[in-house]
């Protein structure tokens, strides 16, 4: 097949590289000048694991290809994927802008009937309202909704084996051709789910608020452990053996971030609210996990006897693990509220420092090495769960940190990764999510979104 993917972001660029990895032929098609050259000149403008060398082999297999106009052949492509995003407005509602003027250009473009395939995040009825603006178009165009579940640090993984691909359509045809699209990855099994174009839309808010609202829960929890003297590893393990329930996404720590949970979470309640549905459930998660941030930098307040003109390092700076991405990062959240308290910050992280630096500016300083941001601090919290942030060395974040008072240096293992008893064993206080002083352990988890 022959496909243009609009937009290079994170669903774009995986997206349009993994279906020209399957033999299609395809453009990845962005408004932004640069990174386009940038792609062309080879350079990969987002850190995910595995998707440089997918991008390069297509690239120079001539199958991938990157532009800010569409050319023939692509004029005349069988799908035209919508990859772009849907940011949310002042009222948490998807701004559809981008959605809208992509849709305007396949109408402009297209020479031969073809699909119109939305990826994008969109409140429900958003396809319907991408097909009426498609009425201008000279030939036929099918608008379907095949929503996008690639997670931030395993996306091509979850590119090339999906625990479900989710397609909305109205005629057999489109199904027909969604299902020979993704044909190369049912090989395993069935794993198309194929509904309504409504449902679709549906499907993926429903589906990252369900999470969202676990993750807020167990932070809740947390909170109600710290203050009872409870456990919380205790809890998740008596609650996450219900078969009911599940071990997934249980696990306490600073709150969820990144382009989706907040987003979409958002998104469901102002669609509620546009459709007089309160989606009372959801924003409870939703101001849960704001709290969060305020939470640990009333911990870390508490333990140093106040933060003003003390200094924290924040070790791990994006939202999650195997990503560059700072989007509604906790330790953004964070930052920002320890600024307020009139502290000084310092951070690490082992991708997203630029991007970090670049929003913070001289506000926060950024470090390349990980030791070097706990010179001078007070304390270090633990934000992301990085593979080289799980067996410090104790000693050595002894020697690099300072003393508040006649109270040791304070580590806040805002993961609970960390064994107590070698943090205090290395003449360190510790200080976990819903765990006493003295209780915890090293957890071997996946990384919540």
């Amino acid at each position: 097949m022959r496909i243009v993917v609009f937009g290079a972001g994170y669903v774009g660029l995986v997206s349009g590289t993994g279906m020209s990895d399957l033999g299609h032929d395809v453009l990845v098609y962005d408004i932004d000048p640069a990174k386009v050259a940038q792609l062309n000149e080879g350079h990969v403008p987002i850190y995910e694991p595995g998707l440089a060398d997918l991008v390069h082999r297509n690239q120079r297999n001539g199958r991938l290809h990157f532009g800010t106009s569409i050319p023939a052949p692509f004029d005349s492509a069988d799908a035209y994927f919508i990859a772009v995003g849907t940011p949310p407005g002042s009222d948490g509602a998807a701004d559809l802008s981008y959605v809208m003027s992509a849709a305007d250009t396949i109408a402009k473009t297209a020479t031969r009937d073809a699909l119109v395939v939305v990826k994008s995040t969109v409140p429900v009825g958003t396809c319907d309202a991408v097909q009426a603006r498609l009425t201008t178009a000279n030939v036929t165009l099918e608008v379907v909704s095949n929503p996008e579940f690639l997670k931030e640090g395993d996306a091509v993984n979850d590119f090339f084996k999906p625990d479900r691909v989710v397609v909305g359509a109205r005629s057999e045809e489109a199904r027909q051709a969604m299902r020979d699209l993704y044909a190369p990855l049912q090989l395993s099994g069935e794993r198309l789910v194929v509904t309504d174009p409504r449902s679709s839309e549906l499907i993926k808010y429903a589906s990252n608020t369900m999470l969202a609202i676990r993750i807020s829960f167990m932070n809740e929890l947390s909170r109600l452990c710290h203050a009872t003297g409870a456990d919380i590893h205790s809890v998740r393990m008596g609650v996450g053996t219900d078969s009911r329930i599940g071990k997934k996404f249980l696990y306490a720590g600073p709150g969820y971030g990144g382009s989706c949970f907040p987003k979409d979470v958002q998104a469901l309640v102002a669609l509620g609210r546009e459709h007089t549905v309160p989606m009372r459930v959801a924003e409870a998660a939703h101001l849960a996990n704001e709290e969060q941030a305020h939470f640990l930098a009333q911990l870390v307040d508490k333990a140093l006897d106040g933060v003003e003109g003390k200094t924290i390092a924040l070790w791990g700076l994006a939202f999650k693990p195997e990503t560059d991405d700072i989007r509604e990062s906790p330790a953004v959240k964070l930052a920002r509220v320890l600024l307020d308290k009139g502290a000084n910050v310092s951070g690490h992280d082992p991708e997203a420092g630029p991007n970090f630096r670049k929003l913070f500016g001289s506000k926060v300083r950024v470090v390349d090495r990980d030791y070097e941001a706990l010179d001078g601090a007070h304390a270090v919290i633990l934000l992301t769960e990085w593979r080289s942030y799980r067996a410090p060395n104790f000693g050595e974040i002894k020697k690099r940190l300072v003393s508040s008072g006649s109270a040791n240096p304070l580590l806040v293992d805002a993961r609970n990764i960390w064994k107590p008893a070698d943090v205090l064993k290395a003449g360190l206080r510790y200080q976990g999510i819903g765990v006493a002083h003295a209780s915890g352990r090293a957890l071997d988890r996946p990384s919540q979104r």
